[in-house]
């Protein structure tokens, strides 16, 4: 077989890979994004640490067990003897003053009362049988009978009140969430959605790791053959084409705050929250640039025009001449698509949009990292334990790929481009 057919063969395999490694890549990382978007609903702090609703049943569950936990020991006994001796005595004690008082106000028949009161009524013989009183409070409230028929009405106070509280949190998107995936609860909703994110993220990187392979070959492949062999080189020019497409349509940051744990004792009862979602962000290159199109101002719509022109438009217009040059056999013609040829390599900002991505992650790390820390160190007699979920994701290393393999793309254009035939004007 000749060397040239033989290279060929090998360029489509190798070209073939990569577009399998691509389309395998963005169907598990679209699959992934959409079950992280679930799961930071679901594990958001809104229907957690700031839902009244939550809140309520805590302390119901709180107050319910202490309730039922009630018991009048000996210690205990003795201190609400003293307690209710003392509320007996106060008590007697405003009601003989609030009578004379009102007696007084009435003249000489207030009087006359007063007189009658003080004849008929023997306060002291009252005071005096205040701890009989007591005792007969307290055997009530230890028989059995008594004691539970107290605990159903202050139970039945309770839930009359909870009823009567509630929050305002809009649960429908969480609820939304429970009935797509089947699921009764948060706990295992969240279980579910991280055990099939993970498996998704090990598959991107298994094949990121084999998109290599291919991408090198392909190069390699393209740098050894002759110049007028352009099989290879367009096979590589596509390649890296595909590449910066998947990495303008897949997120390249995700930024996530989130507390692990919240704990507190309440009323003597540990109380905690656990996987609060605080911030989840994740864009790709794109959507940024929509974002700011649609809601900034002039100045972020030119930010926005630039990042587009300089990262996208750019080096796909530069891509597609390239490829159309090397398929007719000749340089392109016009003076534009001379200059974004053989120039607009200069203007093509994607290497810079890398480090910029790069130092974005770092600043964004370092931001939600010192905001963090800044929450624990307020929290004094709250255990707070808070993470940083942030990461870059796939569509930085394929936007990376793209800039790394459009490099040695350039070089290998300008030696085939010495040996095209040069159009007319």
């Amino acid at each position: 077989m000749h060397p040239s057919i033989l290279r060929n063969i090998v360029a489509a395999l190798l070209f073939g890979t990569v577009l399998f490694c691509l389309v395998t890549i963005h169907s598990a990382a679209t699959e992934r994004r959409v079950l992280r978007a679930d799961a930071m609903e679901l594990g958001h702090i809104t229907y957690g640490l700031f839902d009244p609703t939550e809140w309520k049943v805590i302390i119901s569950s709180i107050l319910e067990k202490k309730v039922n936990e009630f018991e009048l020991t000996d210690e205990s006994r003795e201190q609400v003897r003293l307690r209710l001796t003392d509320l007996l005595n106060g008590l007697l004690t405003e009601v003989e003053q609030v009578m004379q008082d009102r007696n007084k106000q009435k003249g000489f028949g207030g009087l006359v009362k007063n007189v009658m009161m003080d004849v008929l009524v023997d306060v002291d013989d009252i005071r005096s049988g205040i701890p009989r009183y007591v005792e007969l409070m307290l055997d009530y409230a230890t028989d059995p009978r008594n004691k539970q028929e107290m605990q159903c009405f202050i139970l039945d106070r309770m839930n009359d009140l909870g009823k009567r509280t509630d929050g305002l949190v809009d649960r429908t998107l969480y609820d939304a969430v429970l009935a797509k995936y089947k699921v009764a609860d948060r706990g295992e909703g969240l279980a579910l959605l991280r055990a099939r994110s993970m498996e998704l993220e090990a598959s991107e990187r298994r094949y990121l790791l084999m998109l290599l392979l291919p991408g090198l070959g392909l190069f390699a492949l393209a740098a050894t053959s002759p110049p007028l062999q352009r099989v290879p080189l367009i096979a590589t020019l596509v390649a890296a084409v595909a590449m910066l497409v998947s990495g303008l349509l897949l997120p390249m940051i995700d930024i996530e705050a989130s507390i692990a744990e919240f704990s507190l004792v309440l009323i003597g009862e540990p109380v905690s929250f656990t996987d609060q979602v605080l911030f989840h962000q994740s864009k790709s290159i794109l959507e940024v640039v929509r974002v700011l199109l649609m809601d900034g101002g002039f100045a972020l719509s030119v930010v926005a025009v630039l990042v587009f022109s300089f990262s996208v438009l750019i080096p796909v217009s530069k891509m597609s001449l390239s490829l159309i040059a090397l398929l007719r056999d000749r340089e392109p013609s016009g003076r534009v698509a001379r200059f974004l040829v053989h120039h607009a390599g200069k203007w093509s900002m994607a290497d810079v949009m890398v480090v910029a991505i790069f130092m974005a992650f770092i600043g964004f790390n370092g931001v939600v990292n010192s905001q963090l820390g800044d929450l624990e160190s307020y929290a004094t007699s709250i255990h707070v334990l808070t993470t940083n979920n942030s990461s870059l994701e796939v569509g930085f290393y394929l936007f990376t790929g793209y800039c790394m393999l459009g490099l040695g793309c350039a070089v290998l254009l300008k030696r085939t481009f010495g040996s095209l035939v040069p159009s007319k004007a």
